[in-house]
Order: structure tokens, then sequence, then C-alpha cells
């Protein structure tokens, strides 16, 4: 290589070098404010805070003017709410906390103001302006019932750290483990007197911390939600990112997120002799995923090799082992049937059956891990009649963990809405039970199981103890022994007068008021439409399927009239 080569190559990456270094300077420069900002937010977020507390109308105006402004580049408040509670008794909400992403917090001491000014007003209900923190929606509902103001789009952080596979814990417990920030939150501050004529300053770093610490950690997990490489400093879509946490808005993490989620309309709050049990700790709904594909695509034919439908290879093998059927290629596996089926497809119905399926997540499009969604919770569908029980693969999509996660919390929503719409309370202790356990009865029946079983082996004193139970309940003193054999066996229940399954009522309520069943599937999947978006759904799957479905079987006479009636359909009589 000659001379002139090697000083040739020599100036290129010199050049190189320089341009990558003149671009590099470039970025640091332009975004020099938000790389500050992430250095400062590294060591500590709540070090760079102006605490501003509000005592007067007159003091509201500017502060609210700054918040404002602050809202319209990053729309986003930390939210918190103090309060005295005297004998036991809750006074009004004392300081409503609102921070912003740029570290003003606003302490309105409400007991001073005592109304809430317009402004202020404005800003909670907007629902554009999103309201951080944990459990906002009970700071909400006190600010509501004392103030009678509503608080829109309330976040609790517990919910987006669930969506991102972080663990959903209190504000403190968070704070340190996303942030690593120490909160202080001994009770002698959280218990203080809020309505004190001044606040002292240790009263003030825990009211703004709480708000403004909510606020970092929603930043910290919502770029979990969308992640970029570090030299992206790109700001988020802000707008894009309330669109995907909207299901999330309003929505307590207890009821949507918690095990109990899960078991709706089973109460294990309680113990059979009427007691509370021991709570175990609040955990996030674990989603099951699948460990093999659901759809095998495999081709089912009639006699005469007309396509009637795909199933999974499992069902096209038990035709073949109960001798109904035979194959007729490997692949993809095809079986033809040795009788005639009751029915043939038909229409657009018959082909959503005929086309294949593919095993990804029908919102996001990914492929593996993935589980099952019932479009109409099985809450509802098991109380629905055979004929519409039957041929519900129409409702079972494949959604990715995260998605199943989100498509659960909006499930949430409409849930709600049916409880009230149908008056019938969802999850509600004193009404889902069918038979409740009497404590005293329970008593008794302990009682003379212990004297017919192990009358010998018990201490004098406590076996007079346990026939006094007997005598106070049979209202006698001698008690022969057929008797306590008797109240060994005695039945401890009773019929709940009150009793309401939330499914069941509003299955009934739809059959009886609301048009049918029909109307009750078609509700559901028009809110999975709105709610998650499915990019990938089915070929020719319809919120009408199952009445279309139906309204052919009516036209060939394979449905009686009352199950017409039930699904809505009595127009096809």
């Amino acid at each position: 290589m000659s001379d002139l080569q090697k000083r040739f190559q020599i100036t290129a990456k010199s050049a190189l070098l320089a341009t990558a270094g003149i671009g590099l300077l470039c970025v640091v420069v332009r975004q020099r404010a938000r790389l500050l900002s992430l250095f400062r937010n590294y060591r500590n977020p709540l070090d760079r805070k102006h605490i501003t507390v509000i005592e007067t109308l007159d003091e509201c105006q500017n502060v609210l003017d700054t918040l404002k402004r602050h809202c319209h580049e990053y729309n986003v408040l930390g939210f918190d709410c103090e309060w005295v509670t005297v004998g036991g008794k809750r006074r009004p909400v004392a300081l409503l906390q609102l921070s912003s992403q740029k570290g003003l917090c606003a302490l309105f001491r409400l007991c001073h103001l005592k109304q809430i000014p317009k402004d202020l007003r404005d800003i909670l209900e907007d629902d554009k302006v999103i309201k951080v923190g944990v459990a906002p929606q009970d700071d909400a509902y006190k600010l509501s019932f004392d103030y009678g103001v509503g608080v829109a789009s309330t976040l609790d952080l517990r919910c987006l750290a669930a969506l991102v596979d972080e663990k959903p814990e209190g504000l403190a417990k968070m704070a340190k483990s996303l942030l690593n920030v120490e909160l202080d939150k001994n009770w002698r501050l959280s218990c203080s007197d809020w309505e004190a004529k001044v606040l002292r300053e240790k009263q003030l770093e825990y009211a703004a911390n709480d708000s403004l610490v909510a606020v970092k950690i929603f930043e910290k997990l919502v770029n979990k939600i969308e992640p970029k490489p570090f030299w992206n400093m790109t700001r988020l879509n802000m707008s894009k990112i309330q669109e995907r946490l909207e299901p999330l808005f309003d929505i307590r993490f207890k009821e949507g997120m918690s095990t109990n989620f899960k078991t709706a309309g089973k109460v294990k709050g309680l113990t059979s002799a009427g007691k509370k049990a021991k709570q175990k700790p609040m955990q996030t709904r674990s989603i099951s995923t699948r460990s093999k594909a659901l759809y095998d695509n495999c081709i089912l034919q009639a006699p005469d090799g007309e396509l009637l439908c795909t199933i999974d290879a499992k069902k096209a093998q038990w035709y073949v082992d109960q001798s109904l059927g035979e194959i007729i290629t490997q692949t993809p596996l095809t079986v033809r049937l040795n009788f005639e089926p009751a029915g043939r497809a038909v229409g657009e119905v018959g082909r959503y059956y005929q086309t294949p399926k593919e095993n990804r997540c029908v919102v996001c499009g990914r492929e593996d891990p993935l589980s099952r969604k019932n479009v109409v919770p099985r809450e509802y569908r098991k109380h629905f009649p055979v004929v519409m029980k039957s041929h519900t693969s129409h409702d079972v999509l494949l959604l990715c963990p995260k998605c199943h996660q989100l498509s659960n919390i909006c499930d949430l929503k409409l849930r709600m809405k049916l409880a009230e719409q149908c008056d019938a309370p969802f999850c509600n202790a004193e009404v889902s039970m069918k038979y409740i356990e009497l404590p005293e009865l329970k008593q008794v029946k302990s009682a003379a199981r212990a004297l017919s079983q192990n009358q010998n082996e018990i201490p004098a004193e406590r076996r007079e103890e346990l026939m006094q139970i007997l005598v106070n309940y049979f209202k006698q003193e001698d008690l022969p022994r057929k008797l306590i054999e008797q109240a060994a066996n005695i039945d401890t229940t009773r019929s709940n007068e009150n009793y309401c399954l939330h499914g069941e009522k509003v299955v009934n309520m739809f059959q009886l008021e609301f048009g049918g069943l029909c109307e009750l599937e078609k509700l559901w999947r028009q809110h999975f439409l709105i709610t998650m978006k499915p990019k990938y759904l089915p070929e020719l799957w319809n919120v009408n399927h199952n009445a279309n479905r139906l309204g052919i079987r009516a036209r060939e006479g394979r449905i009686s009239n009352e199950d017409l009636i039930v699904a809505g359909l009595e127009f096809y009589n």
C-alpha cells in the first residue's frame, strides 16, 4: 500500500470520527435540557422541587396558571390528599397535593380555602390530565364527598406497574425499588394535624414528596410500555400513551388486578362462622399461557368431501378412534366423516369455521406466549341455554399475557356497568353467598360432636361448658344421648334471602328485559373491539356471529321457539 493510500485512509477515518463527534455534540446541545433532567433524576428526582402552599383564593391563580402550563407540556399530575381523623371519624380533606413533572408541588390547604376554586376544579375535572398515585380513586371519592368536585382520569400506579411486569407495591416500596428514593412514612407524620394553623417543614416535605414521587414513578413505568434505545431522546407521544392507558383510568387496583378478581362471585373473605378470615397479601392476577398451539387447522369433511370446518388434531383423531370418520391425508390432517352431519357450512358463519386461524395475539400479533381469552366471560356464558353454549369457539381468542391483563381490567368497567344496569351487585359478600352459615348453630354442632365422639377425653370443666351450650340451645337440662347425636348432625346453614349471583342476574335480565342474550354477547364483543382495538382478528369474526348462526338454525328448523325467544331472535318464528 502506497504512502498516499495510507494518508488517504487516515484522513478518511479522522473525518469520520470528527463527523461523529460533531453529531454527538449537536445531540448533546439540542437535548441538553433533557440530559440534565435525566442526570438530576438519576441522583434524586425529589431534590429539585418547588413547594408552594396555597391558603387563600388570591394565591391560587398564579400557581394554577403554572400547573396548567406544565400540564400542556406533560399532562400528568401527582395527586394525593391528607385529612384529620377525630374520634374515629374522618373530617373533610384538609390538604390537596398536586405535583407536575417539572417539580412544582402545589399544596392546597382546603381547610383554609373552604372551597375548590374554579380553575382548580377545571384541572381536577379535565379528563386529559392524568392524576397518578396509589389508590387515587379513594382520595377522589373523598374530594367528591366533601367538596362536590369530580376527579377525572385517575390512575393507580400499581395497575401500571403490573402492566409492565413490575411488582405493584405501596408508594414507598415502589419509590425505593424503581427510583432508589427513601420516603419518610412515619405514622406520626401521616397522622399529624393537617388542619394546624401553620404546617411544619416536615409535614410540607412529606406531603410534597408523596405527590411528586408519584409523577416520577409514572415516568419510570410508562417508558417501559414502549422502550427506546438510550440515544433516542425524542419525547413520548403522550396522546398515544393516554389512549393506551385509558382502560386503567378510574379503576381500583384491588378490583381490577387482585386474585379475587378471577373468583368473582365466590366469597373468601368470610369464614364459615361469619368471622373475617386472614387475608393473603395482594397479588396481581396470573395469566396461564398455553404450552401448545390452539389452532391445528386440521380439516373435517362431510361424506361427499365438502369442507365442514377446521378442527384441532385431538378432535380429528377422536372421530377416527370412534369409527366416525377416516383419515384422507396426513398433511394437512384431513378426516372425512362416514355419517351425514346435523348441518353444513352456510354463508359467512360457515366460512368462519372453514377458515384457518393463526396462533398469535389478536391485538398485537405476538406469537408466544399466548393464552385463551373468553370475549364473553364464563360467569355469564355458563348461565346461557345449551344451544348458545355450544359452538363458542368464535368467542375464544388468543392474547399475549400483557394484552390479556389489560383486557381483564377493561372488562371490569363493563361488569360494573352491567351490575348497575341489572341491579346485580358484583362480588358483594352479602348477596353472593347462596347459603349463610349461622355461628350459633355451628357452635351447637361442634359442641355436640365433641361430646358424642370424645366425651371421655375432654376435661370435666370443658365438658360442662360444651354441655351448657347444648342446654341453652334446647332449653332443657337433661339431654338424652339421642338428642346430642341429633345436634351433631344439625344443618348449620340457611338460604340467603338476598342471594344474587352477578352473572346469573345479568343473564336473566337480558333474557327478560334487554333484548335477549344475543344482545349481551354483542355488547361484550363490541366492548372488546373498542377497548383493545385488535389488529389480527380471524377473518369473518363478527359481533353478530351467534345471532346469524342461530338464524340459520331457525330457517333449517333446528332450534326451538323457546331458545329463539331467550336469544332475542323471536322474529325468526
